[in-house]
């Protein structure tokens, strides 16, 4: 990634003059990328060490975060012919990295786990529920890809859980759990419903409001 943004900014500066204005729009796209990116993985670094609950909080305007998260997967989203339909999202109090991450890894997940026949249908929707006497930002992120059985669905929350062969599917088994974590952090819950073979939904609960300033 450090090559990415180095070479990047390099064509940037040097051959400014002769790029023609698309290629400068495609620069400027892996310059933002790339530099969240950067800001993600020290997040999530802090975040994996006992300095975590020193993530500062701030309020995170939901549907930029979703923008960002569209821009940064514009490859497999233009590649897969996805269709991404999504209300206006409420604004909260968090980590701005790991509350990234946590819708990252979900419409990440759509993408990566749709049916090969059918293109991917990503619904992202809120609602604002109360709790316990809190209010909470109510997201759901549905699609129409393979999705999972029934009993799977607290089992694919567990670390290192992969439901379906590395050689079919890629990634880790890291992403769901890190979704659970990020959302208890917070102060809120997620959980997921499937249909085998027609889908899947993740629902996460997020305060509105925090009353500390880091978390």
């Amino acid at each position: 990634m450090r090559k990415i943004s180095t070479f990047s900014g390099r064509l940037q500066q040097e051959y400014a003059d002769q790029l023609p204005e698309k290629a400068k729009l495609f620069l400027e796209k892996i310059a933002n990328a790339t530099s969240r990116m950067y800001a993600m993985i020290d997040g999530v670094l802090s975040y994996s060490t006992l300095n975590a609950s020193e993530q500062p909080m701030a309020r995170i305007d939901l549907d930029k975060i979703m923008q960002h998260i569209e821009s940064d997967l514009e490859v497999p989203i233009q590649y897969k012919k996805a269709i991404i339909n999504k209300c206006n999202l409420p604004e909260i109090d968090g980590a701005e990295v790991l509350i990234y991450q946590l819708f990252y890894n979900l419409i990440n997940n759509s993408l990566k786990f749709s049916r090969s026949e059918v293109a991917p249908v990503i619904t992202i929707s809120s609602s604002i529920a109360s709790k316990d006497e809190k209010d909470f930002a109510v997201i759901e992120v549905a699609d129409n890809g393979i999705g999972f059985t029934g009993d799977e669905a607290e089992r694919i929350f567990n670390s290192f859980t992969r439901l379906h062969g590395k050689d079919k599917y890629e990634g880790t088994g890291l992403g769901l759990a890190l979704c659970r974590k990020i959302a208890e952090r917070h102060h809120g819950f997620i959980n997921a419903a499937g249909n085998e073979g027609k889908g899947a939904i993740f629902t996460v609960w997020l305060p509105l409001k925090q009353d500390q300033l880091t978390i």
